[in-house]
């Protein structure tokens, strides 16, 4: 079926009237009378009116049919009443009015034009014997305005026939719109009514449009349900928006390029709309291994957590019955041990001792990255949470040969409202550590300050310290810098990371500054109300 775009057709017969109109002002100026203007004007305004009220069907064959023989009628009529000097201009109106719909239209306006012709000859010659029915003063008039009409139709017609913007249809009912086909991807136009003005081939191959025959509708461009549902709420939305919007389409086995499209609907101020299509089958293809990948990292991770959650649990109550009888053993409850065996004593304890630290650390790990690790927050001084932590490590510092410096505030409590188990485990993890490191007759320093709606936690040292390739490794799980593998009292590597999930499940920070022989600065910043 013939695709036509209205202002195609309203133009020329806009510019016919005017013509028309134009001149019978001119010949009113001139002194022509009522009788002579009102006839004349009438029957040349007649064709130009009648294929107005024919526009709104105009992309019918009826319709189309119609209108070139009312044209055709017309060129007759001009060679009944101009006599034969017009009717040999004025039948070219019917090819132009052909032109206007599609190329197979303008061989039947030739035909019908020269068949106008004969008839107008005929009709004219015959009149000339027989007496013209207008008088000669509206004959001239009549020819004048008629072939001014004509002219002024030809080259209205010519300008809207050229204007690249409409597409026109081959036999075979392909659209062939040169422009179109040099857009990267699939060009689309439909009309008001959502049918399938043109398309490029690009586009054609996207759907399998080549093997489809007849008028196509939106809503049957895609063969599978859901993409004709997308495309066609898209579309909707772009009417009602007067604006592009865009959405991924998956298509069916029909398509030849590619399975995933990016539709883009753009309306147009006919009622119609442009969708451009742009083939996204490799990037959803990336998109899709990205998230198999992160589902399968996800399921590994969960099951490493689920691992060592459970493995740590199993150890944790033999080695508790280890440190209780090493013990028994240290204190001698039973008696005296022979030099060697109170030896071996010390090291099973301090070797259960460190085991169940690291199991407690790897436990606490496991349920933090697992997200099954709770906070319950409650309103405490901080300053009673750094003491006791401090008391905690002491022994270790004292074995160590550090002084710990606690500096608090001396009048205000410190009041959080914060985990003070996890804030605690926060401290105790940070004393050990720059004690761990601290040389002999070394001092670490702990303190506690409110910073505007924060509390800043801070342990410094005067260790060995980190480099900056260190440093960017902290809070990663088991990473270990030069210092803690060289040290006797090696560690995990769990305790900083530890740390700064604990301090991030508050809404807080973990922040380090070192430098390597000038010992390290820990700050942990946690809100002051969870």
């Amino acid at each position: 079926m013939a695709r036509f775009s209205l202002t195609r057709l309203v133009g020329p017969m806009l510019v016919w009237l005017a013509t028309v109109a134009a001149g019978l002002v001119v010949a009113a100026v001139q002194g022509f009378g009522a009788q002579t203007l009102v006839p004349v004007g009438l029957v040349l305004a007649a064709p130009a009116l009648l294929t107005l009220v024919l526009t709104p069907a105009a992309h019918r064959d009826w319709a189309q049919a119609i209108i070139l023989l009312i044209w055709t009628g017309f060129a007759v009529l001009g060679g009944l009443l101009g006599g034969m000097g017009t009717v040999l201009l004025v039948f070219l109106s019917v090819p132009v009015i052909g032109s206007l719909f599609h190329r197979g239209r303008v061989v039947e306006g030739l035909l019908l034009a020269a068949i106008a012709l004969v008839a107008g000859v005929l009709g004219a010659s015959y009149l000339g014997d027989v007496g013209l029915p207008l008088g000669e003063t509206a004959q001239g008039l009549f020819s004048l305005l008629a072939i001014a009409a004509t002219l002024a139709l030809a080259v209205a017609g010519l300008i809207a026939a050229t204007d690249g913007r409409v597409a026109t249809l081959d036999t075979n009912g392909k659209t062939l719109t040169r422009w179109r086909e040099g857009v990267a991807g699939g060009l689309f136009e439909f009309d008001g009514n959502d049918t399938l003005v043109a398309a490029n081939a690009q586009g054609r191959m996207q759907f399998g449009l080549d093997a489809l025959t007849g008028a196509i509708r939106l809503d049957r461009i895609a063969d599978d349900a859901m993409a004709s549902a997308v495309l066609t709420e898209t579309a909707a939305a772009a009417r009602r928006k007067r604006e592009p919007v865009e959405a991924r389409v998956a298509l069916g086995p029909s398509s030849v390029t590619g399975s995933h499209l990016d539709a883009r609907f753009t309306p147009l101020n006919s009622g119609g709309l442009l969708l451009h299509t742009i083939d996204r089958t490799d990037e959803e293809a990336r998109l899709e291994s990205l998230r198999r990948s992160h589902t399968v990292a996800e399921r590994e991770a969960s099951d490493k957590t689920l691992f060592f959650a459970g493995v740590s649990h199993e150890l944790r109550t033999p080695l508790n019955a280890i440190i209780g009888f090493s013990d028994m053993m240290r204190s001698r409850l039973f008696g005296p041990l022979p030099g060697k065996y109170a030896e071996y004593a010390d090291l099973i304890h301090d070797s259960g001792q460190y085991m169940l630290d690291l199991i407690g650390d790897v436990l606490d790990l496991s349920k933090v990255e697992a997200g099954r690790y709770t906070l319950s927050p409650d309103t405490f001084d901080m300053s009673d949470v750094v003491r006791s932590s401090v008391k905690m490590v002491r022994p270790a510092a004292d074995a160590a040969e550090a002084a710990i410096d606690v500096d608090l505030p001396d009048d205000d409590a410190l009041l959080v409202t914060a985990d003070r188990k996890a804030v605690r485990q926060i401290l105790l993890n940070l004393l050990s550590n720059a004690v761990k490191f601290s040389p002999k007759g070394g001092r670490v320093g702990v303190s506690a300050r409110p910073d505007g709606d924060d509390l800043v936690l801070t342990v410094s040292d005067q260790g060995p310290g980190m480099s900056t390739e260190e440093l960017k490794r902290v809070g990663e799980p088991y990473a270990q810098g030069a210092a803690g593998l060289s040290t006797d009292a090696r560690g995990s590597g769990l305790g900083l990371s530890l740390v700064r999930q604990l301090a991030e499940l508050h809404g807080g920070r973990l922040e380090m500054d070192s430098q390597p022989g000038e010992g390290t600065t820990a700050r942990v910043v946690i809100p002051a109300e969870l």
